[in-house]
């Protein structure tokens, strides 16, 4: 039996849930998402396209649907958290609004559409909020009832952040998004148990399996790349600071005669290099897309100064 296959994986999640022949699955699991009856769906098979290379995600839409009364629902699966993930996902929704509408045609021609994001990762935006599960909508701050457009709606789902609760409707498909195996599942519905069947073809196809763990690869590398750039910064820190303090260490000890102000003018430019690679450090993880929190961490920087120095290298 191969390796359990994980359904975050978003190759493997386009093909259970975006794969014509799946309407089913889909629209059993928006039911249950959105609250709402469907009576059926149509899946985009544009949208489930794979890149020509695995980590070609730019502007591809993980799952995209039709409902029968014209709503447009799409799905983004994201396992690594990306800077400004609130702007992407509102572009992307943006996108599939407007995509339909012809030049010259009438703005009644527009649909609701939907936007899901299901994030392995913690939203920055979102911290301090416990709900795993939040909806969006467009509302005055004064007259919470009302709304200026039913179009747009965006859920938020922080897998991270799931307990299993009761009553939930979408509590099932959660688990099952997870990795919990079925038998541990009360009252699995029964196209939880075709998703899994799903899985299971996934699992055995020889194809299916490469594109998954070329994918899972990638991901990992990235991680590594990251890992290695940041002790490549360190080294070349240390390497500045030496260089500076011992030309600052051979200033001091002329001016003033000391020997002793080579050695601190040494430990003083050591200080600058390593707060040079510490600056050069934020900037690369930056532009990768860690957030804010997360650069404080590794760098260990309050949030403050590390959003100063980000915003000065703009």
């Amino acid at each position: 039996m191969n390796e359990k296959i994980k359904i975050t994986n978003d190759i493997v999640f386009q093909e259970i849930f975006g794969k014509v022949g799946n309407e089913r699955i889909t629209k059993a699991f928006l039911r249950k998402v959105l609250g709402i009856e469907i009576e059926d769906l149509t899946l985009d098979t544009n949208k489930r396209l794979y890149g020509e290379l695995i980590d070609d995600k730019i502007g591809r839409i993980d799952v995209k649907a039709k409902l029968s009364d014209g709503t447009k629902v799409i799905i983004e699966m994201q396992v690594t958290r990306y800077k400004y993930m609130a702007q992407r996902l509102l572009y992307y929704w943006a996108g599939t609004y407007i995509g339909d509408l012809k030049k010259g045609k009438d703005y009644s021609r527009l649909d609701k559409t939907i936007a899901i994001l299901l994030s392995v990762q913690d939203l920055e935006e979102l911290e301090g909020i416990e709900d795993y599960h939040t909806k969006w909508e467009l509302v005055d701050r004064e007259h919470l009832d009302k709304r200026i457009t039913e179009d747009l709606e965006i859920h938020v789902i922080e897998l991270n952040k799931f307990k299993e609760g009761k009553d939930i409707p979408e509590d099932n498909w959660i688990k099952f998004i997870k990795g919990v195996d079925l038998e541990m599942i009360e009252e699995v519905e029964e196209e939880i148990r075709e998703a899994r069947e799903e899985l299971e073809r996934i699992t055995a196809d020889p194809v299916m399996r490469e594109k998954y763990e070329a994918r899972e690869k990638y991901l990992r590398d990235k991680v590594s790349f990251m890992s290695a750039a940041l002790e490549d910064a360190k080294e070349r820190g240390w390497k500045i600071g030496i260089e500076q303090g011992m030309l600052q260490g051979r200033e001091e000890g002329r001016e003033e005669g000391r020997e002793e102000g080579r050695e601190e003018g040494r430990e003083e430019g050591i200080k600058d290099g390593i707060a040079i690679a510490q600056k050069e450090m934020i900037i690369n993880l930056s532009e990768r897309d860690f957030t804010i929190k997360e650069i404080s961490e590794i760098v260990n920087l309050n949030v403050e100064e590390v959003k100063m120095i980000i915003e000065n290298n703009r």
